[in-house]
């Protein structure tokens, strides 16, 4: 199993377990912009410490100083190897893609990579546009396949919960009082949920906002999934 953090060019994180995370996950790939977000956190005054980092996306969004020289290329994918305060080396792939975005090229290189365990984070906030459609890109994301040919486990956190994709009955660890919701993207499925304060039972949703504001019960509950396609579940975190 090899994990990697991607950091979006959204709301830097702010909660402590985030930014841990960042610092202990062996793998962090920044979509363009992000890098710059980085580099003015407080987590590059520990560089010694950071990850392996890759940037990844078309340039656009990177300042100046971290650009590479040629100007007549665009970068798809830069790797650093950080040294001080600034990235130093880089080994880049010269290619631009309009046809999906940063998120998506940051996604697809970690897959290059073997990875098999994504956690997402700054892809929110900013501007609701991107918020909703980076959220909605996790759909395509649980369909993709590891070199394992296993289907890729994918997660979105922000400051107040995370996004869980899944195609198929899946028991989801919880706690007593943590809200839930529940986004249905096809009505070609019916849900059931055990669980939570608020029953469901093989139901069609034909609107996002008819699965949301649940409660658990426990430690976990139960999404029972018949027929195809893809409901994302929203979890809220522990204070």
């Amino acid at each position: 199993m090899k994990k990697a953090i991607i950091l979006a060019n959204g709301l830097f994180p702010k909660r402590e377990e985030a930014l841990q995370a960042i610092l202990q996950t062996p793998l962090l790939i920044c979509c363009d912009g992000a890098y710059n977000r980085l580099v003015a956190s407080r987590l590059f005054s520990r560089a010694s410490i950071l990850p392996e980092i890759y940037v990844v996306g078309d340039g656009d969004s990177l300042l100046n100083d971290y650009k590479p020289h040629d100007p007549d290329r665009t970068v798809d994918t830069m790797r650093f190897k950080i040294e001080g305060s600034l990235p130093a080396v880089y080994i880049g792939r010269y290619a631009k893609d309009q046809d999906c975005n940063d998120l998506t090229k940051a996604v697809r290189h970690a897959l290059t990579l073997d990875v098999t365990h994504i956690v997402i984070l700054g892809a929110t906030g900013l501007r609701e546009d991107h918020t909703l459609g980076n959220i909605s890109l996790l759909a395509e994301y649980v369909k993709m396949k590891n070199s394992e040919d296993n289907r890729l486990n994918v997660r979105m956190y922000t400051d107040y919960g995370y996004f869980t994709p899944i195609v198929a009955t899946t028991r989801m660890q919880s706690f007593t009082g943590q809200q839930v919701s529940l986004f249905p993207l096809s009505n070609e499925m019916s849900l059931s949920v055990e669980g939570l304060k608020y029953p469901i039972k093989d139901r069609h949703f034909n609107m996002w906002w008819e699965a949301t504001l649940n409660e658990s019960l426990g430690k976990e509950f139960e999404v029972k999934i018949t027929g195809t396609g893809v409901v994302l579940v929203y979890q809220t975190h522990a204070r």
